[in-house]
């Protein structure tokens, strides 16, 4: 409560430091504060809250973890908001900005449009929460880890500078972050010009204090209908728990939603058996309070759940290792099981994941980091998943995708003379968009690719063409290239090898009329392929009405259009 008021007193105070940095380690309470800042500048008539950007590498959206999306995405809210600001922005930015150095957005997008407001007397709120995880190779493979992170450093370099600009800005900048080195050897760890506030150095009497009143006001406000559920929870069940949390607020936010996840009517039950199950007085390392209540939470699951623990496990797996977020249905069908039968054992994990509410709905995710991170590493033999277990279920998901709902015309063009129309949602299924662009990588991070030759032989290389239509329809043909390369030089097989390095070849020399427009893989592509590929000789014998090509390099051509399209 303290910190959260003091942080209230930096942004009127216009004589503080523009930028605060809260730095604490993971579950400290970082984003609870972020968050609970954000809603209280919101409502404040005192101060704008101009926009805030919440960083994660959980969710599995990628602009979360993205840094190019934190500085548009500030500009872009606090334009909705403020009209002499939007008019600024207007006047001031340049076509292309957001693919230009970082320190440049900074300038365009944020310090020159906000001289339109120099004469504010009211503060204006940027928060950037958790922005240690922003990194990891970018879903269009422009970034690696590393140059992310070169990027968080200059971002940081931007945003002191604009707040030692002339003339003054009403702005104030909170950023939490974990105190990774990216960010703390940037001029926002200068005491001299930054605020600096460090969690993990608050004294542990306050931090529990902390938590007791979220948790006495948390049970208050979900068993106000039941006063003798609640009476029943007494002032030393509560400390209990608080000493169990051991100044992490992630661990009790984990815990209140375990003990209401079945419903109100079992909340004490599950709060006095959390107790008994975990001991009291825990006080190991910073990571073992949350360990012990994750081991709880899925020894409960897996007791609850008809599939059992290994299948559990290999659910987890999966989830912890697909590249974008996926639904319940969608899941499944990688798996190879029911929707109803995946949802029914995420149920059991509400704690820990995240269950969207509609099956069809994307958004499936692990709610912290560090769920991930104790399966991996930390959990008992008994419940520990090894990452390749994720790999290779979905490796083998994907080509069972690939193989069974693949087929001529998927596209379902109608005509030659027309590009590829706007993709209409639901159009394809998010399975098999998802195995389309991501089967290769799922294969080539597996330690053991022993049957993989084969399973790719038969499921995906007699698809490959109906793979690109869904490429195409998608605008992923850049991919597509990068992806058959990476096949080429990930299998064993000779033969399959040379067929992937073909398909490479192929999509390469034809990209621009691929992308453009789905048939011609067949009407243009594929008459002008060199007649010696693989690719030719396993998909021209199919068809018929193909055109004939002689004596024309295999490179060069122009796309043909008008022609219809044949059966095969």
């Amino acid at each position: 409560m303290r910190i959260l008021n003091e942080t209230e007193a930096w942004i009127k105070d216009p004589e503080s430091q523009q930028i605060c940095w809260i730095t604490g380690m993971a579950g400290t309470g970082k984003t609870s504060i972020a968050k609970t800042t954000c809603q209280r500048a919101s409502v404040d008539p005192e101060i704008t809250l101009g926009g805030s950007f919440f960083c994660s590498r959980s969710t599995g959206l990628a602009a979360q973890r993205d840094i190019r999306c934190v500085i548009p995405t500030l500009a872009q809210l606090l334009a909705f908001k403020s009209a002499e600001f939007r008019k600024a922005l207007a006047d001031t930015i340049e076509s292309g900005v957001q693919y230009k150095e970082v320190s440049v957005q900074v300038e365009q997008l944020l310090r020159t449009p906000l001289l339109s407001l120099k004469d504010s007397c009211i503060p204006i709120l940027f928060v950037i929460d958790a922005l240690d995880e922003c990194g990891g190779e970018t879903t269009d493979g422009m970034l690696d880890n590393a140059m992310c992170h070169g990027i968080v450093t200059s971002m940081l370099e931007a945003l002191v500078n604009l707040t030692r600009s002339d003339p003054k800005i009403p702005v104030k900048i909170l950023v939490t972050s974990r105190p990774e080195v990216q960010i703390r050897d940037t001029s926002i760890s200068n005491d001299k010009l930054s605020q600096i506030l460090r969690l993990h150095a608050v004294d542990i009497a306050e931090v529990d204090a902390d938590i007791n009143r979220y948790i006495t006001q948390t049970l208050g406000t979900r068993l106000t209908a039941k006063p003798k559920l609640r009476a029943s929870i007494t002032d030393t069940d509560v400390e209990n728990l608080v000493r169990l949390c051991d100044g992490l607020f992630i661990v009790a936010a984990t815990a209140l939603a375990h003990i209401f996840g079945a419903g109100v009517a079992a909340a004490v039950a599950n709060f006095k058996r959390l107790l008994s199950s975990s001991g009291i007085g825990l006080n190991y390392r910073a990571a073992a309070p949350l360990d012990r209540m994750y081991e709880i939470i899925l020894n409960d699951a897996a007791k609850a759940d008809e599939m059992g623990l290994e299948a559990l496990q290999r659910l987890l797996a999966s989830l912890l290792s697909t590249r974008m977020t996926l639904s319940v249905v969608a899941l499944a069908d990688l798996l190879g099981l029911e929707p109803y039968d995946v949802g029914a054992s995420l149920s059991r994990l509400h704690a820990v994941v995240h269950v969207p509410e509609d099956d069809d709905m994307p958004g499936l995710r692990t709610v912290h980091a560090s769920f991930g991170d104790y399966l991996y590493s930390r959990a008992p033999g008994h419940i520990r998943i090894q990452q390749s277990l994720g790999h290779n279920t979905l490796a083998h998901g994907c080509l069972e995708v690939i193989g069974k709902l693949l087929h001529f015309n998927i596209s379902q063009s109608l005509s030659s003379y027309k590009p590829n129309p706007p993709l209409q949602p639901d159009r394809i299924a998010l399975s098999l968009q998802y195995a389309c662009m991501q089967w290769i990588y799922h294969v080539a991070a597996l330690l053991d690719r022993s049957d993989m030759d084969v399973n790719i032989g038969i499921k995906f290389r007699p698809k490959l063409l109906s793979w690109l239509e869904i490429m195409s329809l998608l605008g992923q043909i850049w991919r597509a290239s990068r992806m058959l390369f990476s096949a080429a030089g990930t299998v064993a097989d000779s033969e399959l090898a040379q067929f992937l390095r073909d398909a490479h070849m192929f999509v390469s020399s034809s990209h621009e009329v691929i992308e453009r427009s789905a048939p011609h893989i067949y009407l243009s592509a594929l008459p002008f392929a060199d007649k010696n590929s693989l690719v030719y000789k396993d998909f021209a014998p199919r068809f018929t009405g193909l055109i004939t090509v002689t004596n024309v390099p295999s490179l060069c051509f122009e796309p043909i259009f008008g022609i219809c399209l044949v059966g095969a």
